[in-house]
Parts: C-alpha cells; sequence; structure tokens
C-alpha cells in the first residue's frame, strides 16, 4: 500500500478522535508554519477548534504512535495553537442554497451548536433554544473559566451565528414534539445531563450540601455563593476537581474525597496535579457515611472485585469510621439526564431511546444527541455526536446527508524528519501559584509560534509511512512480547497451532506499523520482518 493510499485509513490518533480530526495533516501545517491551513483542516470535523484546544480530554494523545518512542505529541495543544496564531479566523464553508426546511434544537451545549452550524451550512433554518441566559451549556456553565475561557467559547459561538443559526436563550422547552406542530420539519434534542446524581446517605439535603453541578453554575456565572471556610468535596471526575480548584479560588481549605486510588480516578490527570499544587487535598479510599451540620462522617474502603465496568469495587473497613470538619460539602459524583420531563421515550438511566444509527427517537422528526443520549461525556463526543444528528436530519429532510467540506490534502509524498527517540514533549507555562490562587484567569498557557512548530516536528507523520509487518509463524514460540511492545494494535494471536504446537503471532493490521522496530528487537525468535514501502 502506498503513502498516499494509507492517508485514508484510520490512523491511531485520527481513529480515537470521535470527530476524525486528520491529526497528522494539521500538525504538519503547523511544522511548516502555516497556522491557516492548520486551523481550515482542524475546522473540517469540528466548529470548536478553540474549545477543544483548551479543554478535550486529547483521547488523540493516549492512542498517539510517538508512544512507542517516548511520549504523545502535545496534540490538543497544537489545536490551541492553530487557532491562536492563526492571521484568518473566518469560515469560507460554501453555504447550499436555502432549503425552507426548518429545525429546533432544544440545547445550546456543544452537540447541539455543532449541529446546528452544519445544518445551517445545508441550507435549513435552524433554531436553538436553551434555558439558560448565555448559550454553550456544559463549556460555559460547567468548565471554569481558569480552563476554558469564556472569550475563546464566545468567539466559536459568533462563527455558528454568522451562518445563520437562531439562538434564543431563557427560553425553556418543555415539549419538543410540540415544536413540530409549530413551524418545525425536524427538532433535535440535545439538552444535555444536568440532573445531579444523589449519594443516598443521611444528611444529603441539609442546607449545607451542594451539588458540584450547581456550585460551578454559580461560579461561572459570577454569583458568590457563600461556602465558608472548610469545603469537602465527594467525587473523581472533572466536575470534583473543577469545584475543588474554584473553591480553592474562593479562599477555602478543600478536602477531596474519592472512594478508589489516584489510578481509577476519572478525572484529567493534569487536572488532578494541578488541584494537588493549588493546595486541595486529596484522600482516596474514602467515602462519606452522613452529612452533619459542622461535619461529614466517612468511612475507608479497599478495592475489591471488579464491578461491572471493569474497575475494583471500593469496598468498607468495618470500624475505620471517621470525620473532618467542614462548613460545605459538595458532592459532585456525577450527573444524569431526564428526557421523560420532556415527555420523550427513555431507557431506565434516564437518557434518550434513540436508533444506535440515525440518533432517531421513536416519534417521528424527533432526534436527541449529545449527553442526554450517552450521560455524561466529553466535548469532543459531545461535537461527535451532533455531526451525526446533522447528517441523519439533513437526510430526513431531502438532503443528501454530506456535511464535510472537500479536504486539503497534503501534497507532499516524503516522510519529513521527526525528531529523534527521547525527545520529550514541549510542556506549556502556567500562570504562577500566586495568580492562580487569587483570580479564574486562564491557568495554563499556550505555545509560541516557534514552541508550536518544534512540538509539531516530534509527529511521525505515521499517515505517510508505510511498512510491512510479516511474522514468520513457523518460528514463533507465542511469548507475545510483540504485542506487549507494541501500542499501535499490529499484532494478534492466531485461531490455529504451528507443528511445534504454538498459537503463533499474526501482523493483523501491519498498515499500523511506524517502523519502530521494537517488536524485532524484542523477538527472542528471530521471527519477524519488517519492510518499509515505497512511496508509490
Amino acid at each position: 500500500m502506498g503513502r498516499s493510499q494509507k492517508i485514508e485509513q484510520n490512523l491511531p490518533c485520527r481513529e480515537a478522535c470521535p470527530a476524525g480530526i486528520d491529526v497528522p495533516r494539521y500538525i504538519r501545517h503547523i511544522r511548516d508554519g502555516n497556522f491557516d491551513k492548520a486551523l481550515a483542516t482542524v475546522r473540517e470535523k469540528i466548529p470548536f477548534p478553540s474549545v477543544c484546544g483548551h479543554a478535550c480530554v486529547a483521547y488523540c494523545e493516549h492512542k498517539c504512535a510517538r508512544i512507542q518512542y517516548d511520549e504523545g505529541v502535545s496534540i490538543r495543544l497544537l489545536k490551541r495553537a492553530a487557532v491562536e496564531h492563526s492571521s484568518d479566523y473566518s469560515v469560507r464553508n460554501t453555504k447550499t442554497p436555502a432549503t425552507n426546511k426548518k429545525v429546533a434544537i432544544v440545547g445550546a451545549g456543544p452537540s447541539g451548536l455543532t449541529a446546528a452550524y452544519y445544518l445551517a451550512l445545508k441550507g435549513h433554518g435552524v433554531t436553538v433554544f436553551d434555558s439558560l441566559p448565555e448559550p454553550g451549556g456544559m463549556l460555559r456553565y460547567g468548565i471554569p473559566e481558569y480552563r476554558l475561557p469564556n472569550t475563546a467559547l464566545e468567539k466559536e459561538i459568533l462563527m455558528i451565528k454568522e451562518q445563520g443559526v437562531e439562538i434564543r436563550t431563557n427560553t425553556r422547552i418543555d415539549s419538543p414534539a410540540a415544536l413540530l406542530k409549530e413551524e418545525f420539519d425536524a427538532v433535535l434534542v440535545a439538552s444535555g445531563a444536568w440532573v445531579a446524581q444523589k449519594m443516598g446517605i443521611d444528611g444529603e439535603d441539609s442546607t449545607n450540601v451542594l451539588d458540584g453541578l450547581s456550585f460551578l453554575i454559580d461560579v461561572n456565572r459570577g454569583k458568590q455563593t457563600a461556602i465558608g471556610k472548610r469545603v469537602v468535596v465527594v467525587g473523581g471526575g472533572n466536575t470534583a476537581i473543577d469545584a475543588a480548584r474554584a473553591s480553592i479560588r474562593r479562599g477555602s481549605d478543600v478536602h477531596l474525597l474519592y472512594r478508589r486510588t489516584r489510578v481509577e480516578m476519572p478525572a484529567s490527570a493534569d487536572e488532578i496535579q494541578d488541584a494537588i499544587e493549588e493546595g486541595v487535598t486529596i484522600e482516596f479510599l474514602a467515602t462519606p457515611i452522613k452529612v452533619a451540620h459542622d461535619k461529614i462522617e466517612c468511612i475507608r474502603m479497599k478495592l475489591g472485585e471488579l464491578d461491572a465496568g471493569g474497575r475494583p469495587r471500593p469496598v468498607p473497613v468495618e470500624g475505620s469510621e471517621y470525620a473532618i470538619d467542614c462548613d460545605t460539602v459538595i458532592i459532585a459524583i456525577g450527573q444524569l439526564a431526564d428526557v421523560r420531563s420532556l415527555g420523550l421515550s427513555a431507557n431506565q438511566n434516564g437518557t434518550a431511546r434513540v436508533d444506535e444509527n440515525s440518533l432517531a427517537m421513536l416519534q417521528k422528526g424527533i432526534f436527541a444527541a449529545g449527553d442526554v443520549v450517552m450521560g455524561p461525556a466529553s466535548i469532543i463526543e459531545a461535537i461527535a455526536q451532533g455531526r451525526r444528528a446533522s447528517i441523519s436530519i439533513d437526510t430526513y429532510l431531502g438532503g443528501d446527508g454530506l456535511i464535510d467540506t472537500e479536504e486539503m490534502l497534503y501534497n507532499d509524498e516524503v516522510v519529513p524528519d521527526s525528531e529523534p527517540r527521547s525527545t520529550a514533549r514541549l510542556v506549556p507555562g502556567k500562570a504562577s501559584l500566586k495568580e492562580r490562587l487569587c483570580s479564574f484567569g486562564v491557568t495554563e498557557q499556550g505555545y509560541d509560534k516557534e514552541t508550536a512548530m518544534k512540538e509539531a516536528c516530534r509527529c511521525l507523520s505515521c499517515d505517510l509511512r508505510c511498512y510491512t509487518v510479516e511474522v514468520n509463524t513457523l518460528l514463533c514460540k507465542d511469548c507475545g512480547y510483540c504485542k506487549e511492545v507494541c501500542t499501535l494494535g499490529v499484532f494478534q494471536k492466531s485461531d490455529t497451532f504451528n507443528p511445534s504446537g504454538y498459537q503463533p503471532m499474526m501482523a493483523e493490521n501491519t498498515d499500523r506499523c511506524i517502523g519502530c522496530l521494537n517488536c524485532l528487537y524484542i523477538c527472542p525468535d528471530f521471527a519477524i520482518q519488517i519492510k518499509e514501502n515505497d512511496a508509490t
């Protein structure tokens, strides 16, 4: 397979991105110093490059092929650099002539606004309704500005409005079905997951107990909620970490309780480290059992058998009860969707019941996307669902469902030199601890142009690398070392046995190989051969 063909393959980074952003291509543009083309490439798949550049969970980085050498490329920050160093932020997408079809979208979060953007480009009239004073949903009200500044969000919402999308805030929709009976031809429900999950412990409904999301909404709206000097936050996700870091900025001493260990903590590792640096005390293997007026009673935990999600189940340690003095308890253990309140069919957990492929609901003309379908998820997953919904709705309204602009292929067939092995990723600066503790200014500094270009040189351009990997099945003794050292999924065990009685390894996904040779070096049986293909 030639390199010109491999660019169409699902590379590890591109495959890991729910929206399918062509990561190597925009990084090569940054490498060349062409930030305008880099931004245009990102925009082929998402209307929120700045939002994702600041606050994406970056699944792509965890699958980056560079991990075979040292550390993954800093893909998220390079996306942010594409925005911050582009000289032209305008959109040049070709808009389809008006179809005279109207779509209502309930919810102005990342999923709803993404769908609105693409449906408007397809010529449909789009009106977005949201009950909150400003659009953005969780982007605006669930993420503090030290992680995602409103200026970045507002710039991208304005771009969406410029495509003809109307956004009506302070407008609550109680019946999406009623919108179909009015002026709309289709409705998308993208109302998110805003219901706080309860722990079911004594004292949880006390006046000194807040739920994490409501607290963050107040913070992001500038409301000075009285939380006192001593705050205990319960939970291990990003909402819990954000609530803890926001409380620190309000001058409180903060204890965070998590019932498992740091290894199982779902919050971003960088966010956890930042919280610790800022003074949050994290107590692992502990959970509350009762809330009193001025304290919270807890119990120690130990890890037991794996639960249905594959994580070790926390088990209480008998006789290990203890108390922590506090003024306020913030419980942030998750949120739930509540689509039943809109009069729509729901699953047992409150999420919308949709067709898995089209995201269509049972009621004809109504679709759902984002957290209201998935439960609380990541920004990029919500964006990807908005894309899927826009395709389905456009098709439902008689369109072709083609929402992507034509890709600007990178014509260079020569693999550019990348930084040698053991070249660590470039770490951006941070605001000083003093600045962080007294304001909600952005903590993480972005890359300047030169640093972004240098980090981009760490990308291996694996879309242009083509290798053939072969395993001599007669020699292979099934030690599995090759599969162990390869993070790219090249090797799988055969279903058959060789004459020596071993189940040999097979190179099932040879197109993923980047030529690191780790498997060849570690094979004790000298059973692996790797050949670089020509560029034709």
